[in-house]
């Protein structure tokens, strides 16, 4: 590897431990005028649900960023992730992105008194449905990022069909969740229905064709 190239891959890695350092520091300035109990799960509609300790605020994107750094290491299909090097890179930082979002709008929340979310935790979700769809298409082969069934894990034609029409599928059902979000009142109407379609009609496209390539 040439200077260059080192160069650029710690100014890359840099980047991703920009995500997950900062918003962790903002909750490090605030941290006395933090309450010790913290929303950590909400309602559909953006009400509070259950509250835990502040640290989880720390160990979300910390967590995210060592867990993701770690697993092309520990994946018995590490070599393929050379083969999408560049999407993963995307990938964790869409999702580097999208926790410490989260991170710093539940820790400014709680310190200007905003409990509600209203509609950002479910806007977000589909936008990140959206993004993470315009890069599944070019995901390969392995046992941690993607659709990881019987029939995609045991036949890479099925996976790189299968992640195709799911990358179109959660990109534009990312889209339509966002739309339908501004004009239907309950957000459950919304999530659930869009979610159960893009997770479930992946898993049975990819059943169908390979039983029609093991068939033939």
């Amino acid at each position: 590897m040439t200077n260059y190239m080192k160069i650029k891959t710690i100014q890359r890695e840099l980047l991703l431990i920009l995500l997950a350092v900062l918003p962790v520091l903002y909750l490090l300035i605030n941290w006395s005028s933090l309450p010790e109990q913290m929303p950590i799960h909400f309602e559909l509609n953006g009400n509070p649900n259950d509250y835990g300790s502040k640290l989880i605020y720390i160990f979300m994107p910390l967590g995210l960023y060592l867990l993701m750094l770690v697993l092309p290491f520990i994946d018995p299909r590490r070599a393929n992730y050379e083969i999408f090097s560049e999407t993963y890179y995307k990938l964790r930082i869409i999702l580097g992105l999208f926790f410490a979002l989260i991170d710093t709008v539940i820790t400014y929340n709680e310190l200007h008194g905003v409990e509600k979310m209203g509609l950002f935790v479910p806007i977000s979700v589909f936008l990140l449905f959206t993004l993470l769809g315009n890069y599944m298409g070019t995901v390969r082969q392995n046992y941690f990022v993607g659709i990881k069934v019987p029939w995609t894990l045991n036949n890479e034609e099925v996976w790189i069909r299968t992640h195709k029409m799911a990358g179109k599928l959660w990109f534009w059902g990312g889209i339509v969740g966002v739309a339908l979000l501004l004009v239907v009142k309950d957000p459950f109407f919304v999530l659930i229905p869009i979610i159960l379609i893009i997770v479930v009609v992946p898993i049975v496209y990819s059943y169908i064709i390979y039983q029609k390539i093991v068939n033939q």
